[in-house]
């Protein structure tokens, strides 16, 4: 139920009548936890959840793995699935906010009468299937009661309708109302994350990173533990850049973007789409014109009592530490960061700055460039050391690593 969806998506077609409202018996202790979650949550349905793998430990929020082997339990669905999806339309953050499509929070479910996700004046798909797991009301952005929700249709409103990998790559259509389309190839994502988590369905291909898929240390994640960051807003800034791939500056040849003024527009793609994403940045992106500038604002705002202000940032003032980092060519980047070419801004060279996509086990990125070929579009994958030899216009000098909403931790 991604943001992405369309209107008439298959998630409305096939959604049924409003079903008989359900009591559930949570059984044994149920604690409350910061953040609304729920650590333990007793099960009730049949199925043997899978060991969670080192790269699912590695991946996911301890509290959030239990919701979600807890989830899968309950309505003996594959928990690896269940958390795949979590991670593909919110990178297991909270979303804690109504999209334009009319989907929100952590599994991006209809909420919203007459949108996209949800057309026409009747019930939504959460009003139909909500599922309160902890007792303190239904909430579509308390992760619990999102995820259990997202379990508790993917039979009646998803078609599943057995174990084997086929059979949950085609829910994993159905919830994106396409397997896959310009923007993601939505369905094979799902279920090669799946896999690595720990899924093994009939069929299932065998993991393409061993290491990373083998069974964790027991207890891995599978207790109520301490917290690890998800990446919520890196993962919002990666599907908007996705959604303008093959954008073009009109008329050709004269820098006239939508992203801001006639000028090189590389840096305000990157400050378009992390205001899109929420970032704070100040002013215009016109204010973000130079290729570093969003690497000094991340300097300025690293909390650094002597940097002096961002772009975008009242003269004389001291940006606040917001989370924001400027991080060294040497750093391992995460999605959603800026990635900036050149010699650097302190020599008065930035080249070019584009949004890491993906970063591979291999060290290897995937970006998004505007201004790319006259276009947004994607390069990679390449190693950062490599930049130059790969055809981008410098070497990588830094990441800008945008801040962090506050929604992507658990405890």
């Amino acid at each position: 139920m991604s943001a992405k969806r369309r209107g008439g998506s298959a998630l409305v077609l096939i959604a049924v009548g409003v079903l008989a409202a359900l009591v559930v018996a949570i059984t044994g202790t149920v604690m409350a936890i910061l953040g609304g979650e729920i650590a333990c949550i007793g099960g009730g349905g049949s199925a043997v959840a899978a060991p969670a793998t080192k790269a699912a430990v590695r991946e996911i929020p301890p509290k959030r793995l239990r919701i979600y082997q807890q989830a899968g339990q309950r309505f003996d669905v594959d928990w690896a699935f269940l958390a795949s999806i979590g991670y593909q339309e919110c990178g297991h953050g909270a979303c804690a906010h109504v999209y334009p499509s009319g989907c929100g929070g952590p599994m991006q479910i209809a909420i919203v009468r007459e949108s996209a996700c949800s057309p026409g004046s009747g019930p939504t798909i959460w009003e139909r299937y909500k599922f309160d797991a902890d007792g303190g009301g239904a909430d579509p952005f308390d992760p619990a009661d999102a995820i259990f929700t997202a379990a508790r249709m993917l039979r009646p409103v998803f078609g599943l309708g057995g174990d084997s990998y086929a059979a949950y790559r085609e829910v994993a259509c159905n919830y994106y109302g396409a397997c896959a389309d310009g923007v993601a190839n939505y369905a094979d994502e799902v279920m090669s994350r799946a896999v690595s988590y720990g899924f093994r369905g009939i069929g299932a291909p065998a993991p393409t990173g061993p290491a990373a898929s083998e069974p964790a240390a027991s207890g891995g994640g599978s207790s109520c533990g301490s917290s690890s960051p998800a990446g919520a807003r890196g993962n919002e800034i990666v599907r908007i850049a996705q959604s303008q791939l093959g954008t073009p500056e009109s008329p050709a040849e004269t820098n006239c973007n939508p992203y801001g003024p006639c000028v090189e527009w590389c840096s305000l793609f990157v400050a378009w789409v992390w205001k899109r994403a929420g970032v704070p940045l100040e002013g215009s992106t016109a204010t973000y014109a130079y290729s570093g500038s969003i690497y000094k604002w991340a300097e300025a705002h690293e909390g650094n009592p002597f940097a002096v202000p961002g772009p975008g940032d009242p003269p004389l003032s001291t940006p606040e530490a917001n989370g924001a980092r400027a991080l060294p060519a040497t750093a391992t980047p995460t999605p959603g960061d800026a990635v900036l070419y050149g010699s650097g801004p302190e020599y008065g060279e930035s080249a070019h700055v584009g949004i890491v996509e993906r970063v591979f086990p291999g060290g290897q990125i995937t970006t998004i460039d505007g201004n790319f070929g006259d276009r947004v579009a994607r390069s990679g994958p390449f190693l950062p050391s490599q930049a130059v030899q790969y055809g981008m216009p410098g070497p990588v000098y830094g990441f800008a690593h945008p801040p962090s909403t506050g929604e992507g931790t658990d405890g």
